[in-house]
């Protein structure tokens, strides 16, 4: 959930070509994927583990070239995977 708001946050500070906040922004949104990555298990995960590694490997390479771009449509589409990631996570928790 707080990766969804600081692409929201993010959006909006393009807008308002606050560059400074939204690079802080996004900072804050790589670090998160780094730690969730960090966070795999990759012995007991198998390919599981491998796959997310390498979405979230994805992930923060595109969050870096849309702080690069001020790309709104690259956050778009990191917003979309993060809201699939999340959907699987919520649907093992039910």
């Amino acid at each position: 959930q707080g990766l969804l708001e600081r692409m929201a946050i993010s959006k909006g500070l393009i807008d308002a070509k606050n560059i400074a906040g939204k690079g802080k922004t996004i900072g804050e949104a790589i670090s998160i994927i780094q730690y969730m990555r960090g966070t795999l298990d990759m012995e007991k995960g198998g390919e599981i583990s491998i796959n997310l590694s390498n979405l979230y490997e994805y992930i923060e390479r595109r969050l870096l070239e849309a702080n690069l771009k001020n790309d709104k449509e690259i956050l778009d589409e990191v917003s979309g995977l993060i809201i699939d990631i999340k959907s699987a996570w919520d649907a093992i928790a039910a």
